[in-house]
C-alpha cells in the first residue's frame, strides 16, 4: 500500500496536468536543431514621438551566431524553470519566430519580465510555456535599449 502511494506521488510530481492531458515538462522544451530551421524573423516594438506618439514594429536581422546562441540558450533551459501556460500575455515587446522545415514554428516572445515560448512542433496543438534563461533575457534587453521614446524601460533584475 505504501509503495502504491509513493508511486502515485512520484507520477504526480513528474507529470503535470495541463487541462488537455498529462504532459511531461521535459517534453515541452524539445531540443531545437539549427538544421531544422528554414527561416527566422525577429521584431520589436518601438515607441517614438513624431507629430504624435507612434508605435512601430521594427524588423531585426539576426546573424547566424545569434540564432545559434538563442537555440543553445533555449536548449540549455533546465526543466525546473519551465512553466506550462494556457495563454501568453499581450504586452509583448519583442519576438522571434523560427519557422521549421516541417512547416511548424517556434515563437519566442518577451515582455521585459518573462520569456514565453509557443511551439507547434511538439504536439498536434500548440504548446505554450515560460522559461527563465538569463543569457536570452540579456540579449532581448540589449535589443530593446531605447525602444520606449528613446528611454530604456527594461527591468533590471
Amino acid at each position: 500500500m505504501i509503495i502504491v502511494i509513493l508511486l502515485v506521488g512520484l507520477v504526480f510530481f513528474i507529470f503535470q496536468y495541463n487541462g488537455s492531458g498529462w504532459t511531461n515538462n521535459s517534453n515541452l522544451n524539445k531540443k531545437i536543431l539549427i538544421e531544422q530551421i528554414s527561416s527566422t524573423q525577429m521584431s520589436k516594438v518601438v515607441y517614438s514621438h513624431e507629430t504624435i506618439p507612434n508605435i512601430k514594429f521594427i524588423e531585426v536581422e539576426l546573424t547566424e551566431e545569434q540564432i545559434r546562441n538563442i537555440t543553445d540558450w533555449i536548449n540549455a533551459v533546465p526543466t525546473s524553470t519551465i512553466k506550462e501556460l494556457n495563454h501568453i500575455p499581450s504586452n509583448i515587446s519583442a519576438g522571434i519566430v523560427f519557422r521549421l522545415k516541417s512547416e511548424k514554428e517556434i515563437r519566442i516572445q518577451y515582455n521585459l519580465e518573462s520569456i514565453f515560448i509557443t511551439r507547434t512542433d511538439i504536439k498536434s496543438t500548440q504548446v505554450m510555456y515560460s522559461i527563465y534563461q538569463e543569457n536570452l533575457k540579456c540579449f532581448l534587453d540589449e535589443q530593446l535599449k531605447g525602444f520606449y521614446f528613446g528611454q530604456d524601460r527594461v527591468n533590471n533584475s
